[in-house]
């Protein structure tokens, strides 16, 4: 993924940093992202001690870094960063510019949990975004000095588009292209085998208490 980014960035020809959060990873991730610092300049690693949620490690990636735009996405390969060069191009009429996944290549109970959640969240928001939990956007930095990221799980995808909207930033969705996870498992399973998967309650309830959280928020115009 770092790799290819830095292809994809090269070939937009601006300059670039790649931020890694490693957020407590148990396997080689953190050696692996240190290796890629010392081959290549301007990839940086930050870590965590602990598993602290995707929403925190955005937290930590927007806060560490220092252009004027930032693109942030996951790394389990889901996404094609090739079609960054897309949202590039429209950046100059948007503050925000958000993928949504086109014809989704998860496995049939993900699909379930992410209709649950975009459902739950298009009731509690008056509706306004596609697929709010895709990770493939692109902000200007400017955007965060207005606005304070608070969800620790995913919820922080929607703060990422809800949050600008309130500000009057302009918000912009692209259809992206999607592939299957080729490793790792959702958080809100423990064990998955074909369709059939062992739920987790723990993460579904920190996620849907967030998303009241963030519902009072908008109550209170509190950004």
């Amino acid at each position: 993924m770092v790799e290819t980014a830095i292809e994809v960035l090269s070939g937009l020809g601006v300059e670039w940093e790649i931020i890694v959060i490693d957020d407590g990873s148990s396997d080689r991730t953190a050696l692996i992202a240190e290796e890629l610092t010392r081959i290549h300049q301007g990839v940086k690693l930050v870590r965590h001690t602990e598993n602290r949620g995707i929403g925190s490690a955005v937290r930590t990636g927007i806060s560490s870094s220092s252009k004027t735009w930032i693109f942030y996405t996951d790394c389990d390969g889901q996404f094609d960063l090739g079609e960054l060069e897309k949202l590039w191009l429209v950046r100059e009429n948007s503050d925000v510019v958000s993928g949504f996944r086109r014809r989704r290549k998860d496995p049939l109970m993900r699909l379930i949990y992410s209709f649950a959640y975009n459902t739950l969240a298009y009731i509690f928001f008056f509706g306004g975004f596609k697929d709010v939990d895709a990770s493939f956007k692109l902000f200007r930095r400017e955007i965060f000095d207005r606005i304070s990221l608070r969800s620790s799980s995913s919820v922080a995808d929607l703060e990422l588009l809800l949050l600008p909207r309130m500000c009057g930033y302009r918000v912009r969705q692209l259809p992206v292209s999607h592939f299957p996870r080729r490793a790792g498992i959702v958080s809100c399973e423990s064990y998955r085998k074909g369709i059939f998967a062992w739920v987790r309650i723990a993460p579904i309830m920190e996620m849907f208490l967030q998303l009241v959280q963030l519902r009072l928020r908008v109550w209170r115009g509190d950004v």
